[in-house]
């Protein structure tokens, strides 16, 4: 823009004509030669200016992108501790589920089997029905710390505590051992 008005203002100027040393009237420092110095250093600063906000806009709309992309992973993150959490709490609540119910079973098949309340078969129900509720115990630890896990604030949390902790990796094991003990005291009452 400021090449343009200075091209403009060189058609529109009549040229002077050489004086007897051979120099253009300017060049000797008159008041064009001033005027044209002023108007370079304004056109310099008003550049200048019209820069320094570029870079400002710029600078500003690089940290706006910044944030964005923080807020975005931050959100992320949220999300799939979310899924993390729910996929863990899906587990505990099958196991608590299915260990009522193979305490609830393994008690009905002991009221109508008369074999299951005589003998070494009586202690091996009793040691299914401790293990089932070891597994109801362990979902209940297992679902608190979940909950206390999920609830964290994603800085605080780390990836390790993402990990199943003793009572959720023990719950499963303890489910099966106490289909197993149900299941062969059945075998022995029968």
């Amino acid at each position: 823009m400021a090449a343009n008005v200075a091209q403009w203002s060189g058609k529109f100027r009549k040229p002077d004509p050489p004086s007897e040393t051979g120099m253009a009237p300017g060049a000797a420092g008159g008041p064009m030669a001033q005027l044209e110095t002023r108007l370079a250093g304004v056109v310099v600063a008003a550049l200048k200016e019209a820069f320094d906000r570029d870079r400002a806009r710029m600078d500003l709309e690089r940290a706006h992108l910044d944030a964005e992309r923080q807020r975005a992973e931050q959100a992320l993150r949220a999300e799939l501790r979310r899924q993390a959490a729910d996929l863990a709490l899906g587990r505990i609540r099958t196991a608590a589920i299915m260990a009522i119910g193979v305490w609830m079973l393994s008690a009905a098949l002991g009221v109508w089997m008369p074999g299951m309340r005589a003998g070494a078969t009586r202690y091996i129900l009793g040691a299914g029905w401790a293990c089932a509720l070891g597994t109801l115990a362990c979902a209940f630890a297992g679902w608190q710390r979940i909950a206390a896990w999920s609830a964290a604030d994603a800085v605080a949390a780390s990836d390790r505590d993402a990990r199943p902790g003793p009572a959720e990796l023990a719950a499963p094991w303890l489910l099966v051992a106490a289909i197993a003990l149900v299941g062969i005291a059945l075998l022995m009452a029968i």
